[in-house]
């Protein structure tokens, strides 16, 4: 068991091994091994790491060669039935804390350490931003300076065991403040207390089987990219799969209902990577504009919206094999034709709800033409606000065109005012209009309507459009060329979102009510939007549990609450319950009334991108009605003891977390039954 001090993303790392490390690291390189080949029945290929895995058998070898035998009971296999599940999902019932009597004894995380072998691969938490609060070796000052110079950088946090996105929902309790009064106030909040650092699919197994066992909160975390807090909870277990890189390029792979050019990512490859390799190798793959987002977690599991979606729909409907450690420690494939009801769950699902997904095998797409155009519009002196937003009108009346051609967009919307006159001052940027399978020529027919109206208009504006022969250079110039996109640490706001259907374009008066509700949310309340047109339908004819909201999407808004202008770097509870009640009761009603969520409605949200304390979330995120009593069995199937909680995740109903008053829904306190 290791003790981190960690500046990575070009700080120094050094591990500092506890006294009680000599004791946690087995004898020899064989004990150091918790591996055995599963035999591979499913004819589906195995990285390296996915083949280190455990049976019954090799984990008892395991438990004897290694000397623990004390404390066995806490790393076996669940039993195949739900018996032992009643006493501990009795009402009231909490997950074991830190300083309970029941917490696992040092001799049991020493054991647990011995068991996952490699010398770091338990690591006790330290928060990223600990230098800023306690200088243990003269260099706090140094590095404290470089964390907060480099806060706003995904990369910094993703190569953190713990560290996350959003801070807010993890509690805000070690942030990187500049103040020289911080003493020794950085505690963990809702970070884990240990992580296993993940490098086998044996040590996952151990994970999952120790904290089952202990009755620990389990959490997942690959890069930390989550709006909602997910790869956090107080007192818990962490799985960190960050380092599980592999990726193999298939010609021609044939598995369970699918034969064709394929390829399989493990559980720690980011979005960039993965492009990076399909273009490699000749191909298009599908996946989200941000470049740090994990692909194979919590992308896949919340449907995964992408700039191919107008051709091929969602991430998740290209998935065609997971390999997953379930809450019973089992290593299992899941497939069309193995374990096919936890396969439709998986794709749409929810993130962290489920299992611990190792790989995932993704059918892939010829490489295509791409065409992008970037340009903004803006009030003026000779633009008054009305003709900006009949340009926007025109804009927004051609969705269905535009989406019918299999284009996608990334626009912002914002309004700024003069604080002498009182003027408002809006801009659109579109950043950009995405034409994927486009020529120039069938590009500038496409948008010809809109921009002959911008020019009727007198608006002046001055396109940068581009051809491409393949998507991983038109990325690459685009959203892969925007730090902004993926800038994490930020405190200053709570996000949430909407899905808005067709039906609202198909109909002249739910598109006139549509577009008044969006200009009033810039206009009158003057908000910062974001949006996307894009249509994904059920392009690949699949069933699988993606949000029925997206089958029926022609728009997608990104809407959120920013906290009190006087808010300092760490805001105080009263300011992030200003913007968390602002979000739930004003901007977010106007949009659920226009398109209701399921099952009433066919409007919803995207759970990957939203906020933890969504109105009906499980209407909003999955649908509600039938998908989620459906997504329900399911989870209380493959995990009835609730083992992978998530907020809002399937069955997270049943459960709270006791933060006491933080502002928002976060995961800074004790996991207890409701």
């Amino acid at each position: 068991m290791v003790k981190l001090s960690y500046h990575r993303h070009g700080f120094a790392f050094a591990a500092i091994a506890l006294a009680s490390q000599a004791v946690a690291v087995a004898s020899s390189d064989k004990a150091q091994d918790p591996s055995s080949k599963r035999p591979n029945t499913t004819t589906l290929p195995l990285f390296l790491y996915e083949e280190n895995s455990l049976t019954e058998d090799s984990l008892k070898s395991l438990v004897e060669s290694t000397g623990v035998s004390s404390n066995a009971e806490l790393f076996t296999f669940a039993a195949r039935t739900k018996d032992n599940a009643k006493d501990k999902l009795k009402p009231g019932t909490c997950r074991v804390f830190p300083g309970d009597s029941s917490w696992p004894s040092e001799s049991a995380w020493r054991d647990f350490s011995k068991l996952l072998g490699p010398k770091n691969a338990l690591i006790e938490t330290i928060p990223l931003a600990a230098p800023c609060y306690r200088d243990s070796d003269g260099l706090g000052p140094e590095r404290c300076a470089a964390i907060q110079e480099n806060w706003v950088d995904p990369y910094l946090h993703e190569a953190d065991p713990t560290s996350v996105f959003f801070p807010i929902y993890q509690g805000r309790t070690c942030m990187p403040t500049s103040s020289s009064e911080n003493g020794n106030n950085c505690t963990l909040g809702a970070f884990p207390v240990y992580v296993v650092n993940v490098s086998s699919v044996a040590q996952i197994q151990l994970a999952v089987n120790f904290a089952r066992n202990a009755d620990l909160r389990l959490v997942i975390k690959n890069t930390g990219h989550d709006y909602l807090g997910k790869s956090t909870g107080a007192g818990a277990l962490s799985i960190w799969t960050h380092n599980l890189k592999d990726m193999t390029f298939y010609e021609n792979l044939t598995v369970p209902g699918y034969s064709g050019p394929a390829l399989k990512i493990g559980a720690g490859v980011t979005v960039r990577e993965m492009y990076a390799k399909a273009h490699e190798h000749g191909v298009s793959a599908l996946g989200g504009i941000c470049e740090s987002v994990g692909y194979a977690g919590g992308y896949i599991a919340g449907g995964g919206h992408t700039p191919l979606s107008g051709l091929y729909g969602m991430g998740a409907d290209q998935v065609m094999a997971l390999e997953v450690v379930t809450a019973d420690g089992r290593f299992i494939t899941v497939s069309p034709a193995h374990h096919p009801d936890l396969f439709w769950a998986l794709r749409g699902g929810g993130g962290s709800t489920f299992g611990v997904v190792t790989s995932v095998i993704t059918r892939v797409h010829p490489k295509l033409p791409i065409v992008t155009s970037q340009f903004s519009l803006s009030t003026s002196p000779n633009i008054t606000a009305d003709i900006f937003w009949e340009a926007l009108r025109s804009y927004f009346s051609l969705f269905i065109p535009f989406t019918d051609a299999g284009t996608y967009s990334w626009w912002t919307l914002f309004v700024t005012t003069n604080p002498t006159t009182s003027a408002k001052q809006f801009t659109f940027t579109m950043d950009p209009f995405f034409a994927p399978n486009h020529t120039l020529a069938s590009f500038n027919a496409l948008v010809k309507p809109w921009f002959d109206r911008l020019t009727e208009l007198g608006i002046p504006f001055q396109p940068k459009t581009r051809a491409w022969d393949a998507f991983y250079p038109a990325y690459n110039a685009t959203w892969g060329s925007d730090p902004t996109l993926s800038a994490a640490g930020g405190v200053g706001y709570v996000p949430g979102n909407w899905i808005l259907p067709r039906e609202n374009w198909e109909d002249p008066a739910k598109f006139e009510a549509t577009f008044e509700t969006i200009r009033n949310h810039s206009d009158r309340d003057g908000r910062l939007l974001f949006g996307y047109h894009q249509a994904p339908r059920n392009r690949a004819n699949v069933d699988n549990a993606v949000n029925p909201a997206w089958r029926e999407a022609i728009s997608f808004l990104i809407l959120s609450s920013g906290l009190p202008p006087n808010a300092t770097e760490n805001p105080t509870v009263h300011d992030v319950k200003f913007a968390t009640d602002d979000l739930i009761n004003n901007v977010l009603p106007p949009f659920r009334k226009i398109a209701p969520e399921g099952p009433e409605g066919k409007g919803g949200s995207y759970g990957n991108e939203a906020n933890p304390d969504q109105p009906n979330w499980q209407g909003a995120f999955y649908g509600g009605g039938e998908t989620y009593k459906r997504l329900l069995k399911i989870k209380d199937n493959y995990d009835p003891l609730g083992l992978f909680y998530a907020v809002t995740g399937v069955g997270s109903e049943r459960w709270e977390v006791r933060d006491g008053e933080q502002g928002a829904q976060t995961q800074n306190g004790r996991l207890c039954r409701v």
